[in-house]
C-alpha cells in the first residue's frame, strides 16, 4: 500500500513540475532579457504621480520607525524603467520633511512602483546631509 501511494506521489510531482517548467518556458520565451534602463533624472518633482510616490516613501517609513514625519516636497530624483515580463520603475528620490516642527530634514528614499500590481515597496530610506 505504502509503495502504491508513493509512486502516485511521485508521478503527481514529475507532472506538477513539468506543468511549471512548460509554462515557465512558453510565457518567458527562450530565453527573455531584462531590460534595464539606466538611471534618469526626474524633470518634473512636482508631477503628482512623483509627489504621490513621495510621500508614499514618507508614510512606509513613518509605519516601520515608529515615527511621525511630515513630507514637505521632493527635491530632487532619478527614475530607472526595469522590464521584462511586467513592466516596474525605480525612483530614488531626495525627499524634505520634517520631524514636527522643526526645519526640514532631506531624506533620500528608494521605492520601486509596479503599476501592473498596483503595489509600491519602500527599498531604502535615510537622512542625508
Amino acid at each position: 500500500m505504502a509503495i502504491k501511494f508513493n509512486f502516485i506521489l511521485e508521478t503527481l510531482s514529475a507532472l506538477v513540475v513539468a506543468a511549471v517548467l512548460f509554462h515557465v518556458s512558453t510565457a518567458h520565451g527562450d530565453r527573455r532579457k531584462v531590460l534595464v534602463f539606466k538611471w534618469n533624472p526626474i524633470k518634473n518633482v512636482t508631477d503628482p504621480k512623483v509627489v504621490d510616490i513621495g510621500k508614499f516613501a514618507i508614510n512606509e517609513h513613518n509605519k516601520e520607525a515608529k515615527i511621525k514625519l511630515k513630507f514637505q516636497k521632493n527635491v530632487k530624483g532619478e527614475i530607472q524603467v526595469v522590464e521584462d515580463v511586467y513592466y516596474a520603475e525605480n525612483y530614488r528620490m531626495v525627499i524634505a520633511a520634517t520631524d514636527g516642527g522643526g526645519s526640514p530634514h532631506n531624506y533620500l528614499a528608494e521605492v520601486i512602483d509596479m503599476p501592473w500590481e498596483e503595489r509600491r515597496i519602500l527599498t531604502s530610506f535615510k537622512e542625508i546631509n
